[in-house]
């Protein structure tokens, strides 16, 4: 089992409700806060170039980097600004090729520099059920819970409904990593999801 979660996602539904097939999309999504010393502005600004540089080295399998400023959230115990991490990739593989590339080349540097004013962090592991949404333009992210019984197919159907045609996409937490609820829908708007979902959302905004 490994601590697989049940009925792995094969098709993605559109708005529309037709399903097709998925391209294969993970993430690897990361907060983390500055040491209490360091001011914001110069941790931002070392993040920045660190994505820079890591987007600009395209290890295989990369697709994006993105770092965003977000509300706290309730697995951030630190107190203040939580920055949130989106690194996008196309499979496990270029996850663990994403891992070496981070601390090698062009990218060490910028790496090393903002490691230094880190203070603590927490990281899970996404994948993309739903939606082609531009990663960029993200500045809400919901983290809704899927309730016990309804099997998952009938579930997105629903998550698709309450979404309609707003600028959004889907993501299923994998193998249980990390401490976030299990799914997550980045939007451009805030989206006001019923409380059936249990949501907690947290505005994003980007880190440029």
């Amino acid at each position: 089992m490994v601590g697989a979660e049940p009925d792995s996602v094969e098709w993605l539904i559109t708005a529309a409700g037709v399903w097709r097939s998925v391209e294969p999309r993970l993430a690897y999504v990361f907060w983390h806060w500055p040491r209490p010393e360091v001011a914001l502005r110069d941790y931002e600004t070392k993040l920045a170039s660190f994505m820079r540089s890591l987007n600009g080295a395209r290890p295989s399998g990369l697709v994006e980097a993105l770092s965003f400023r977000a509300e706290a959230v309730p697995w951030s115990p630190a107190p203040g600004r939580t920055y949130e991490d989106w690194y996008i990739v196309e499979s496990f593989h270029a996850l663990g090729v994403l891992n070496d590339a981070a601390v090698e080349g062009e990218t060490k540097e910028p790496h090393d520099s903002i490691a230094k004013d880190y203070q603590k962090g927490a990281g899970g592991i996404l994948r993309l059920v739903m939606g082609d949404f531009e990663p960029s333009l993200a500045r809400y992210s919901t983290w809704i819970e899927k309730p016990i019984g309804p099997p998952y197919r009938s579930y997105y159907g629903e998550v698709s409904k309450a979404l309609g045609d707003r600028k959004s996409d889907l993501w299923r937490r994998q193998m249980v990593l990390g401490p976030c609820p299990q799914f997550c829908v980045r939007s451009a708007e805030d989206l006001d999801l019923p409380a059936s979902f249990r949501p907690t959302v947290s505005r994003l905004e980007p880190i440029q």
